[in-house]
Formats: structure tokens, C-alpha cells, sequence
């Protein structure tokens, strides 16, 4: 089965609660908005490559930080 790389919206939780940022400053360091944000956090949105980059920068990890592998049939690894 092939399989597809998404944001872990765990992790993105947590690296903004350990950042103390509140989620309008995280939006306005990232260019995006704060819906956006509130989208990312709970898994409701794809996430791009660019995107990705930005958020690894701000919190100082990898971009396969955020990342997490799914099967294409919608079960998690």
C-alpha cells in the first residue's frame, strides 16, 4: 500500500503550547491566518511544503518532525 505524508497535529499542538506563542503571534510569524492555524492544529487541512518549512524554522526542529505516515486506506503507522 502506498503511503502519505500529513502534518501530526499532536505535534504542532505541542510545539505551540512549549513556544508559550499565542496563536495570532504564530500566525503573523508565518504569513497565515489564525483560522488557518486553528485548522492545522486540529487536522481539518492539508499542509504545504512551504508551510511546513516556515513552521520547522520557527520552532527549530525538522519538517519530518510534524510529519506522520498514513496508509492511503486512512489507517495510521
Amino acid at each position: 500500500m502506498a503511503k502519505v505524508a500529513l502534518l501530526d497535529h499532536e505535534k504542532f499542538d505541542n510545539a505551540i503550547r512549549e513556544s508559550d506563542l499565542k496563536q495570532e503571534q504564530l500566525a503573523e510569524h508565518l504569513d497565515i491566518s489564525t483560522r488557518h492555524i486553528r485548522n492545522l492544529k486540529s487536522g481539518d487541512t492539508s499542509i504545504s511544503a512551504p508551510l511546513l518549512y516556515k513552521i520547522s524554522q520557527e520552532f527549530q526542529k525538522p519538517m519530518e518532525y510534524f510529519l506522520t505516515l498514513q496508509e492511503k486506506d486512512g489507517t495510521i503507522e
